[in-house]
Protein backbone atom coordinates (compact mmCIF):
# COMPACT_ATOMS: atom_id res chain seq x y z
CA UNK A 1 0.00 0.00 0.00
CA UNK A 2 1.28 3.68 -1.19
CA UNK A 3 1.45 6.11 1.92
CA UNK A 4 -1.98 8.37 0.93
CA UNK A 5 -4.02 4.94 1.25
CA UNK A 6 -2.75 4.36 4.67
CA UNK A 7 -3.03 8.05 5.51
CA UNK A 8 -6.26 7.96 3.97
CA UNK A 9 -7.64 4.68 6.10
CA UNK A 10 -5.88 6.03 9.18
CA UNK A 11 -7.76 9.33 9.19
CA UNK A 12 -10.89 7.38 8.89
CA UNK A 13 -10.36 4.61 11.21
CA UNK A 14 -9.51 8.20 13.46
CA UNK A 15 -13.03 9.70 12.85
CA UNK A 16 -15.27 6.99 12.97
CA UNK A 17 -13.83 6.36 16.33
CA UNK A 18 -14.45 10.05 17.39
CA UNK A 19 -17.97 9.78 16.26
CA UNK A 20 -18.52 6.59 18.01
CA UNK A 21 -16.94 7.76 21.04
CA UNK A 22 -19.49 11.07 21.17
CA UNK A 23 -22.41 8.53 20.11
CA UNK A 24 -21.68 6.73 23.79
CA UNK A 25 -21.11 9.88 25.44
CA UNK A 26 -25.02 10.94 24.15
CA UNK A 27 -26.43 8.17 24.56
CA UNK A 28 -24.93 7.10 28.19
CA UNK A 29 -26.25 10.90 28.91
CA UNK A 30 -29.80 10.31 27.77
CA UNK A 31 -29.85 7.15 29.86
CA UNK A 32 -29.81 9.83 32.99
CA UNK A 33 -32.07 11.76 31.98
CA UNK A 34 -35.07 11.93 34.94
CA UNK A 35 -37.50 12.74 32.02
CA UNK A 36 -36.78 9.80 30.33
CA UNK A 37 -35.75 7.13 32.96
CA UNK A 38 -36.98 9.00 36.14
CA UNK A 39 -39.57 8.48 38.54
CA UNK A 40 -43.31 8.35 37.66
CA UNK A 41 -45.95 8.65 39.70
CA UNK A 42 -49.09 7.15 38.75
CA UNK A 43 -52.49 6.97 40.70
CA UNK A 44 -55.14 3.94 40.30
CA UNK A 45 -57.83 6.68 40.64
CA UNK A 46 -56.87 10.71 40.31
CA UNK A 47 -60.43 11.18 41.35
CA UNK A 48 -62.86 9.12 43.55
CA UNK A 49 -66.54 9.73 43.85
CA UNK A 50 -68.40 8.51 47.02
CA UNK A 51 -71.97 9.64 46.06
CA UNK A 52 -74.04 11.02 49.02
CA UNK A 53 -72.69 11.03 52.50
CA UNK A 54 -74.18 12.20 55.17
CA UNK A 55 -73.51 15.40 56.99
CA UNK A 56 -71.69 15.56 60.13
CA UNK A 57 -69.21 12.70 60.23
CA UNK A 58 -65.49 12.87 58.57
CA UNK A 59 -65.51 11.13 55.19
CA UNK A 60 -62.06 9.14 55.33
CA UNK A 61 -60.47 7.50 52.43
CA UNK A 62 -57.02 6.59 50.69
CA UNK A 63 -55.36 7.20 47.27
CA UNK A 64 -53.22 4.46 45.75
CA UNK A 65 -50.30 5.09 43.94
CA UNK A 66 -47.18 3.09 42.15
CA UNK A 67 -43.72 4.68 41.11
CA UNK A 68 -44.03 3.39 37.60
CA UNK A 69 -40.63 4.60 36.57
CA UNK A 70 -37.36 3.89 36.86
CA UNK A 71 -35.64 5.28 39.48
CA UNK A 72 -36.70 5.80 43.31
CA UNK A 73 -39.78 8.49 43.52
CA UNK A 74 -39.95 10.83 46.61
CA UNK A 75 -43.31 12.27 47.65
CA UNK A 76 -41.95 15.52 49.11
CA UNK A 77 -45.42 17.22 49.98
CA UNK A 78 -49.20 16.92 50.02
CA UNK A 79 -51.72 19.82 50.02
CA UNK A 80 -54.99 20.35 50.06
CA UNK A 81 -57.82 22.77 48.97
CA UNK A 82 -59.39 23.96 51.77
CA UNK A 83 -59.34 23.33 55.77
CA UNK A 84 -61.57 20.79 55.75
CA UNK A 85 -59.64 18.33 54.34
CA UNK A 86 -56.42 16.81 55.48
CA UNK A 87 -53.92 14.27 53.53
CA UNK A 88 -50.67 12.19 54.53
CA UNK A 89 -48.58 10.17 52.77
CA UNK A 90 -48.80 7.08 54.31
CA UNK A 91 -45.50 5.74 56.49
CA UNK A 92 -42.92 6.93 54.21
CA UNK A 93 -42.04 9.47 51.40
CA UNK A 94 -39.49 7.50 49.28
CA UNK A 95 -40.43 4.82 46.83
CA UNK A 96 -38.80 2.16 44.43
CA UNK A 97 -39.47 1.65 40.92
CA UNK A 98 -42.73 -0.71 40.94
CA UNK A 99 -43.46 -0.04 44.94
CA UNK A 100 -46.61 1.47 46.03
CA UNK A 101 -48.02 3.70 48.73
CA UNK A 102 -50.86 5.75 50.08
CA UNK A 103 -51.91 9.11 50.11
CA UNK A 104 -54.73 8.84 53.50
CA UNK A 105 -57.60 12.04 53.56
CA UNK A 106 -60.24 12.88 56.09
CA UNK A 107 -62.73 15.36 54.83
CA UNK A 108 -64.96 17.49 57.48
CA UNK A 109 -68.35 17.34 56.20
CA UNK A 110 -69.93 18.93 59.41
CA UNK A 111 -72.14 22.06 58.01
CA UNK A 112 -71.47 21.81 54.86
CA UNK A 113 -73.93 20.66 52.51
CA UNK A 114 -74.68 19.73 48.04
CA UNK A 115 -71.84 18.80 45.93
CA UNK A 116 -68.76 18.63 47.07
CA UNK A 117 -65.25 18.57 45.10
CA UNK A 118 -61.96 18.83 47.45
CA UNK A 119 -58.73 18.89 45.66
CA UNK A 120 -55.09 17.17 46.95
CA UNK A 121 -52.12 18.10 45.34
CA UNK A 122 -49.44 16.07 45.63
CA UNK A 123 -45.25 17.37 45.03
CA UNK A 124 -43.17 14.99 43.73
CA UNK A 125 -39.50 14.65 42.09
CA UNK A 126 -41.55 13.59 39.04
CA UNK A 127 -39.79 15.46 36.45
CA UNK A 128 -42.74 15.41 33.85
CA UNK A 129 -45.27 15.83 36.66
CA UNK A 130 -43.72 17.48 39.71
CA UNK A 131 -46.82 17.88 41.08
CA UNK A 132 -50.40 16.15 40.62
CA UNK A 133 -54.02 17.11 41.68
CA UNK A 134 -56.29 13.92 42.99
CA UNK A 135 -59.57 14.40 43.81
CA UNK A 136 -62.39 13.50 46.03
CA UNK A 137 -66.28 14.13 45.50
CA UNK A 138 -69.32 13.69 47.36
CA UNK A 139 -72.89 15.01 47.54
CA UNK A 140 -73.78 15.63 51.20
CA UNK A 141 -76.98 14.92 52.65
CA UNK A 142 -78.58 16.13 55.76
CA UNK A 143 -79.26 13.04 58.45
CA UNK A 144 -82.24 11.57 58.57
CA UNK A 145 -83.72 12.28 54.86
Amino acid sequence: MNTVKIKKLTFFAIGLAVVFSFSAILVSKSMKDPKLFGPVLTFENEKQSYGEVPQGPKLDGTFIFTNTGQNQLEIKNVTTSCGCTGAVVDEKKVFEPGESGKIKFSFSTEGRMGHQEKTITVFSNDAKSPSKNIILECIIVAQGK
